[in-house]
């Protein structure tokens, strides 16, 4: 299992404030006042489905088809 430090890193702003990002779905977790005040959103956190549908990242169990893109071919047109 990954260690929140590294699986949610911590950054400190030029406002003093700390945020926390998701390294899945690099959402924003929590913004904080202090940094041992991220823990707890770190421990609580969810990936939102749709963002990580949106960057293909997220397959849903119900689903045969795989989370990435795959290339659309042109139709094959016949020479005459």
């Amino acid at each position: 299992m990954a260690t929140p430090l590294l699986f949610y890193p911590h950054r400190h702003n030029e406002n003093g404030t700390y945020d926390s990002i998701c390294l899945k779905c690099f959402a924003t977790v929590a913004t904080t006042l202090t940094e041992p005040e991220l823990a707890f959103h770190d421990r609580r956190h969810i990936c939102d489905p749709l963002l990580l549908t949106e960057r293909y990242l997220f397959n849903p169990p119900h689903s045969q088809w795989p989370a990435t893109r795959q290339p659309i071919e042109p139709p094959h047109q016949s020479s005459d």
